[in-house]
């Protein structure tokens, strides 16, 4: 009985002594973090970030140019004298986020989708606003202000189970911004550009570019791009408000086409090399020296620790990683070693392409995704104490002719000829003036991507082509996608 007015004295304790006034919205708000306990946050997560989205995109002049861009618009927020840090994220995904004490991120795949600088400003400034509005300080109060009354009500209740549940729902809530607090982000990001004179009406072009882009996206291009609306509400809303919201202070605003246009000139758009890249049905990593060779009809994606592979109906998954030999022991002890010894059978050793491989059967179905498989791994032994690892999940009873396209694919892995180096080059960002002569539709054919090449070319440089006067200047400068 004590301890449960002990817990409720502390909640209400949380509740009165952290409600503070925000400088930067004005309001009060509730906060428990200090604001060095903000910064060390931001400073314990930082690496771990940068691991996580392939790590840094490594262009001086770039990262120079987006630092310029990041402070001007910080010294004019309602936080200028704390250390900011602007980082370019070595990913294609389009995506930009921050972290308390000053982090920013914006990665290489949203930046290529700006057209001009106050674009890439608008989400700079949106970014910055999360930390001047202390966003992430404000949802850590809520959680745990959350997880203490759930604890007051089990013991007044008595219902352990009940609160259960409602932890599991309250740490989905809180797991990204809210949509209040990522509208008031749009808000302050506004302000913050005004301030530093850019023109407001990029974050409207930047957000409708972005909406035009979900929905021309194929399947695989769509997982880059979903990956902002896990932390961003939905573009439509966001448009709509930031219309209300962008109204120049002057008609001599800063929008510096030509100067980002240049600054992003060469930049790598899509896969990396260092990350690997896919032409048609081929996966090439340059830095590591491979290939392999899907079926046609079999998608590939390119994920942060595996590369993932599978037909039309997903009876046959591929998954591609691998690992380092420290130990230096043989391969079918690796394998059990990660299987276990006693659910192996129908084990083989052989050559591909010259270098010592195994395959090693699952006694066991395995669990993917919510369905079970048959599962057969493959080992091949490499330079330097690496090993790579396919994975060939099948589904039970599945026909001997889809379980030999697997195979096959196993079967392509090869180091890279001098063609293949050229083509596992990634693609970049190229950037051309209009000639007379050129059109969207001769221009766009020239795109090195594999499909919607018109449409793409279109959103990259800001062009409406859904409508009938969309045409193209002499002397403009424009973006292009080349090898």
């Amino acid at each position: 009985m004590f301890n449960k007015y002990i817990k409720i004295f502390i909640l209400c304790l949380l509740i009165v002594t952290g409600c503070v006034q925000n400088k930067a919205t004005g309001d009060r708000q509730l906060v428990i973090l200090s604001q060095d306990e903000e910064n060390n946050i931001g400073a314990r997560e930082h690496p771990k970030i940068i691991k996580a989205f392939g790590g840094i995109y490594e262009d001086k002049n770039l990262q120079e140019y987006i630092n310029n861009i990041g402070n001007r618009l910080a010294a004019n927020s309602e936080l200028p004298d704390i250390r900011w840090t602007f980082t370019i994220l070595d990913s294609p995904v389009v995506n930009a986020f921050a972290l308390p004490g000053g982090y920013i991120y914006v990665t290489r795949g949203l930046i290529s989708l700006a057209n001009d600088e106050s674009e890439i400003a608008s989400v700079i400034g949106h970014e910055i606003a999360h930390v001047t509005a202390r966003h992430t300080a404000e949802r850590h109060a809520k959680a745990t202000i959350s997880g203490l009354g759930l604890e007051i009500l089990d013991i007044i209740i008595g219902r352990p189970i009940v609160s259960n549940l409602a932890n599991i729902g309250m740490q989905g809530i809180l797991s990204s911004f809210s949509r209040s607090q990522e509208l008031e982000a749009d808000k302050l990001g506004i302000r913050y550009i005004k301030k530093s004179n850019y023109d407001t009406e990029g974050s409207t072009r930047f957000l409708s570019r972005l909406d035009v882009l979900t929905k021309i996206s194929n399947e695989k291009n769509s997982n880059l791009i979903n990956s902002i609306f896990a932390t961003h509400p939905k573009t439509l809303d966001r448009v709509q408000y930031s219309k209300t919201l962008a109204t120049n202070l002057s008609s001599d605003v800063l929008r510096n086409k030509e100067k980002f246009l240049l600054a992003i000139d060469n930049m790598v758009y899509g896969d990396s090399s260092k990350h690997g890249v896919i032409r048609d049905n081929l996966f090439l990593h340059l830095d590591l020296n491979f290939k392999f060779e899907v079926p046609k009809d079999y998608k590939i994606d390119n994920q942060e620790n595996a590369v993932i592979s599978n037909n039309k109906d997903n009876t046959v998954i591929v998954i591609f990683d691998g690992l380092i030999n420290q130990e230096s022991i043989s391969l079918i002890e690796i394998v059990e070693a990660n299987i276990g010894r006693s659910r192996l059978y129908n084990y083989d050793e052989f050559l591909i392409n010259n270098r010592v491989a195994i395959s090693v059967e699952d006694k066991s179905l395995v669990n993917y995704n919510g369905a079970k498989y048959n599962r057969k791994v493959y080992l091949i032994a490499w330079n330097n104490k690496r090993v790579w690892r396919f994975t060939v999940l099948s589904a039970p009873n599945l026909l001997d002719n889809s379980i030999l396209e697997a195979e096959n694919i196993v079967m392509s892995f090869d180091s890279l000829s001098n063609y293949d180096r050229k083509i596992a080059q990634p693609s970049r960002i190229k950037i051309i003036k209009v000639l007379e002569g050129d059109t969207i539709n001769s221009l766009s054919q020239n795109m090195a991507v594999s499909k919607n090449k018109k449409e793409l070319f279109c959103v990259l440089n800001g062009i409406d082509c859904s409508s009938e006067n969309a045409s193209l200047s002499i002397g403009e400068p424009i973006k292009m996608i080349s090898f």
